[in-house]
């Protein structure tokens, strides 16, 4: 699960660029100040597995963590994936942080994308976060009712947005 929706460092590329507009500026301090207190609810759910918050590393570089720390593969299903209103279209315009490009330098060799995934959502992908939200993973049987009490407590985009396998510690992303 992932409980905000990603693109804060493509908003951040954007603002120094002055291609954010206001909506978007405000929409980028909401998620920002929005804290993860909802984590120390979760930590105590036996059902919840794995959390880590995404930052800087993006969601494909902390995703890739609990794969190696939990040695499975996690598959992450791109379109369930919760984004910030105008990232695809910002990402798509070039702005995108250097620390996009150098996390996938770092860890693109353990990630597979799909077979046309275009630069520009490769980054919302790789997009360091400031202030991003979880990455939780649970038991399967018990992800709806974990995203219910993650809505509850006020992260009306958290999303379940892929499953855990067996297999080497990598991260495929599906379509």
């Amino acid at each position: 699960m992932s409980l905000k929706p990603l693109g804060v460092g493509i908003y951040s590329a954007a603002i120094k660029k002055d291609k954010l507009p206001d909506s978007g500026y405000a929409d980028m301090i909401a998620t920002t100040t929005r804290l993860n207190k909802v984590g120390a609810k979760l930590g105590a759910n036996s059902a919840v597995h794995a959390m880590t918050d995404v930052t800087g590393f993006g969601l494909l570089g902390h995703a890739l963590e609990v794969a190696r720390g939990s040695k499975v593969s996690l598959v992450v299903d791109m379109k369930a994936l919760p984004f910030l209103r105008e990232a695809a279209q910002l990402a798509q315009q070039g702005c995108v942080t250097g620390a996009s490009h150098r996390n996938w330098a770092s860890y693109g060799a353990s990630v597979t994308l799909p077979l046309h995934c275009a630069d520009w959502q490769r980054h919302l992908l790789t997009d360091p976060q400031t202030s991003g939200g979880l990455l939780v993973a649970c038991e399967a049987a018990e992800a709806q009712g974990i995203l219910e009490t993650i809505r509850e407590e006020g992260y009306a985009e958290a999303r379940v947005i892929g499953r855990v396998e067996a297999g080497p510690p990598v991260v495929r992303i599906g379509v």
